[in-house]
């Protein structure tokens, strides 16, 4: 027979085995209780050289533009299969976009509303979500819409095409840097 067992050889946790488990319990619990003290205190050094180095520093400001804001002439849109648009700018430059962002860049494009200058008129923030929702059937929070924003730069950066033709500005909403008069052509694959 083993100690602390039945005859089968089989052991049985004994009374000190139960104790030793609870004994561990309570140790980790007090660990705990210091990890949490450690990352206090390390809180309150971390505040107290702070407000010893001063205030942080202000932001260089953001580099001027060099030149003027780029503009695109004309803008055209094809169908390129698979929900694929290929989107051409100044008959020239051309970058193939997914179902979401051609449904952005053609509202962001499109010339409703009446402009301060010479470029389509701006689209607000809400009014561009919105338009998005009906064409492609899903709603689009302030957040989704700025990475939709972020997506379709990249992609113009990507085909050689200047990032800044994408416009937003916070009270203003966002548009195509695209020239008023101009012809925004879709035309069937």
């Amino acid at each position: 027979m083993v100690a602390g067992g039945n005859d089968d050889g089989k052991e049985k946790p004994s009374v000190g085995l139960t104790r030793s488990l609870k004994g561990v319990i309570k140790d980790v619990e007090r660990l705990d209780e210091k990890v949490d003290k450690v990352r206090w205190d390390l809180y309150e050094i971390e505040k107290a050289l702070q407000e010893l180095s001063g205030p942080d520093p202000p932001r260089p400001p953001r580099a001027t533009p060099k030149g003027p804001a780029p503009t695109v002439e004309n803008f055209r849109v094809e169908e390129g299969g698979h929900g694929r648009v290929i989107v051409t700018f100044d008959n020239a430059k051309q970058v193939t976009l997914p179902p979401a962002l051609a449904a952005l860049i053609a509202i962001l494009a499109a010339d409703e509303g009446t402009s301060p200058d010479h470029l389509v008129a701006w689209k607000s923030f809400d009014r561009v979500a919105e338009l998005l929702e009906k064409l492609l059937g899903r709603q689009f929070s302030a957040h989704a819409l700025s990475q939709l924003l972020w997506r379709l730069r990249e992609s113009l950066d990507a085909a050689d095409l200047d990032r800044d033709l994408i416009e937003s500005l916070p009270g203003l909403g966002a548009r195509l840097r695209l020239k008023r008069q101009s012809q925004a052509v879709l035309c069937a694959g």
